[in-house]
């Protein structure tokens, strides 16, 4: 089912691309409303989560240091790298600016840390960083002056 028309174009930027929120398809329906927000994609190593093993968020071994549980909206929060990742008064929320927090690579590894609500933690860091390298991998590519077209 193609949900969008076939001119719509989606400009992809060196720097960074364009993601479409909020669409919702249905059977017959017409999209009229379509909004993008542009995601930067200037942070391209994994050197980039190190910081988390210096500031002791992750132990040496890899082991995501653990803390007292709390819940933040309906997310329980048992460890140092869930704090940094929602809790803005958290010792390490600092590790991160409000810049290095709209990276793309930052996003897309919050979002498999936080993982939904029936989401099997990881007492280690690295098989986040490594879905999340692959995922990168596999969804960002460099289109330098080029238009692609959505199907």
């Amino acid at each position: 089912m193609n949900c969008l028309s076939n001119n719509l174009k989606l400009l992809c930027f060196h720097f960074g691309f364009f993601l479409i929120n909020d669409l919702v398809c249905l059977s017959g329906t017409n999209v009229k409303n379509i909004e993008a927000t542009f995601v930067p994609c200037t942070q391209v190593s994994m050197s980039f989560f190190d910081r988390l093993y210096t500031e002791g968020v992750v132990r040496e071994t890899g082991h995501i240091v653990k803390c007292y549980d709390e819940y933040y909206d309906d997310i329980l929060i048992s460890d140092e790298l869930r704090k940094v990742l929602l809790l803005e008064d958290s010792d390490h929320f600092d590790l991160f600016s409000q810049s290095e927090r709209e990276e793309f690579l930052f996003c897309l590894f919050k979002h498999l840390c936080l993982g939904g609500t029936l989401c099997q933690f990881e007492d280690v860091l690295d098989p986040y960083l490594e879905t999340t390298k692959a995922l990168y991998k596999d969804l960002v590519r460099d289109f330098t002056d080029n238009v692609v077209s959505l199907m």
